[in-house]
């Protein structure tokens, strides 16, 4: 889905700003939250394309801009009242690059154990095109199972999944879109941008919104999560192990929902594999 005009233009030009300075300051590197979907470099240097969750940790204005405000408004309308913001994220991609983003689903990245029910309002920060990089969809791809995926470029270091099978390139729906729109996806729907071959970096600003989540009504497997071997994983690892544990917390404490009896059970079942963790490191 493609909307016209959802945002003011100067609002964007500043979330832009926003976005620009949190990158170069690499706020959310020593997290992991910030990272390459490619394999990175030791200080991230030249990322090929660069992803930043949760910048509204970072600049918390970013909560109580308008964007927000209209898209929570659009997916209360697409999901019913009780949609609520679940992540945003930032994604910069450098001008004359021959990086993809490769064709994936949302959901591949999650736990299959959980049923997801989410949507992704996906805001570029100048007019996009073929040219540098819009996004492609798979039309009715959303209706279907999540498809077998596995690291980009079969290399386990590499934060970015690509699906591998059970769909037409060919068939891709292209939205090229001007600044100030926005495209709507839901988390299994087959998306996909090309290289940017402009003279200036490629940015976008996405916006999380989703239904209280549930238990899997199927048994399901994503092989494509395990013997990964990513930096990311390492830096949250040690970033909570210096006293980054309170934004992990905070992070989890906006997710959940206190009138889901399921939020309950994800909540002990993550608490007591915290203390399992906390009782192998002592």
């Amino acid at each position: 889905m493609k909307l016209e005009q959802v945002a003011d233009l100067k609002e964007l030009a500043a979330v832009r700003r926003v976005g620009q300075r949190l990158l170069a300051d690499k706020s959310g590197f020593r997290e992991g939250l910030l990272f390459d979907f490619y394999p990175e470099h030791t200080e991230f240097d030249e990322p090929k394309l660069a992803q930043l969750h949760h910048p509204s940790m970072f600049e918390r204005g970013l909560a109580e801009t308008e964007i927000r405000r209209a898209a929570h408004r659009i997916a209360q309308q697409l999901l019913g009242e009780k949609a609520r913001f679940v992540s945003d994220s930032f994604f910069f991609k450098p001008a004359h690059t021959d990086a993809v983003t490769p064709w994936h689903q949302d959901e591949a990245f999650t736990d299959p154990s959980i049923e997801y029910r989410e949507i992704n309002l996906w805001f570029p920060l100048q007019d996009v095109s073929l040219v540098n990089g819009c996004l492609q969809f798979i039309q009715g791809s959303h209706l279907g199972p999540v498809l077998p995926h596995q690291p980009i470029g079969g290399d386990p270091t590499t934060h970015g999944l690509e699906c591998i099978e059970g769909f037409d390139p060919a068939s891709a729906v292209v939205c090229p879109l001007a600044v100030g729109g926005c495209t709507i996806h839901a988390g299994r729907t087959l998306h996909h941008a090309g290289p940017n071959e402009s003279d200036a970096p490629r940015y976008a600003y996405a916006l999380v919104f989703g239904l209280p989540r549930r238990a899997a009504t199927s048994v399901r497997s994503f092989p494509w999560h395990t013997d990964r071997m990513l930096s990311r994983g390492k830096r949250v690892s040690e970033s909570r192990s210096r006293g980054g544990f309170l934004p992990y917390l905070y992070r989890k404490l906006r997710e959940f929902d206190p009138t889901s009896p399921y939020e309950w059970r994800l909540a002990a079942r993550r608490l007591a594999k915290l203390a399992r963790r906390q009782r192998g490191a002592e």
